[in-house]
């Protein structure tokens, strides 16, 4: 079935979940760029006009990655000079020079410099601040889940147009037919000539996610069907992620009380 518009925008394409809590399904919606009046800065909004998939997900799960790295832990002497480091440590070293100085007891140096390494026994160069990481970028948030979609009335309309409706915003919006040449002749953009996917969101129990890109999606070509060829139930597990990277200021706008 299709269900009821929302905020005035076209029929949502989902099914019936009589009786199922409306914190377990998720909304999948187009966003569009919108500019500031003063034309210095813009916004992601929803598309009013767009269409909306509603869908019970589960398995979902948000991937936050900060690349921190260890910057300085291969600049001191046990990583220029790991066996000789790793002799000191030891006491290894200690044997080695003891062993010389049976070989040649004139050397009066020796038991100096003996003492001295067997005192850096059991010791180790690392320092609260040559362990120390740094931050070094992270990628955009990752978000894994899994869409469920099932036939009540109408097979067509309850799953294959929800999910057609997706595959159609993780696929470009267009791709140029001709070459570069081609193209520039028609008096068409010669070197962007196709449209990227479209950008979506999702809202789901109290967040609020966008702008977000489908990174991928199955389409399930084996699943049960009925009398006219639709497909009458079926999971789709999708990779989502955010446009970019987020911040601690993206992640508390997420949140929105209903």
């Amino acid at each position: 079935m299709t269900g009821a518009a929302l905020n005035g925008a076209q029929p949502a394409l989902t099914s019936k979940w009589d009786g199922l809590s409306p914190h377990l399904l998720a909304h999948f919606f187009a966003v569009r760029r919108e500019d500031s009046e003063d034309k210095r800065s813009s916004t992601w909004v929803r598309d009013p006009d767009g269409p909306v998939v509603i869908a019970p997900i589960t398995e979902a799960t948000a991937e936050i990655t900060a690349n921190w790295q260890s910057a300085f832990e291969n600049i001191g002497p046990d990583q220029k000079f790991s066996t000789l480091s790793a002799m000191l440590q030891t006491g290894a070293l200690t044997s080695v020079l003891q062993a010389i100085q049976k070989q040649f007891p004139t050397i009066e140096s020796l038991d100096q410099v003996n003492g001295r390494v067997a005192s850096l026994a059991g010791r180790s160069n690392l320092t609260k601040l040559n362990s120390m990481q740094v931050f070094n970028g992270m990628p955009p948030m990752k978000i894994n889940l899994t869409a469920h979609f099932r036939a009540y009335d109408n097979a067509a309309e309850e799953v294959e147009k929800p999910i057609d409706q997706l595959i159609r915003w993780a696929v470009p919006q267009e791709i140029a037919p001709d070459g570069i040449l081609a193209s520039s002749a028609r008096g068409e953009p010669s070197l962007f000539a196709s449209k990227t996917p479209q950008i979506i969101g999702m809202s789901f129990a109290n967040r609020l996610l966008m702008p977000l890109v489908i990174e991928s999606i199955p389409y399930p070509l084996s699943g049960p069907r009925g009398s006219d060829g639709s497909l009458v139930q079926a999971q789709m597990q999708m990779q989502i992620a955010t446009l970019t990277a987020i911040d601690a200021n993206d992640w508390s706008t997420t949140r929105v009380q209903r």
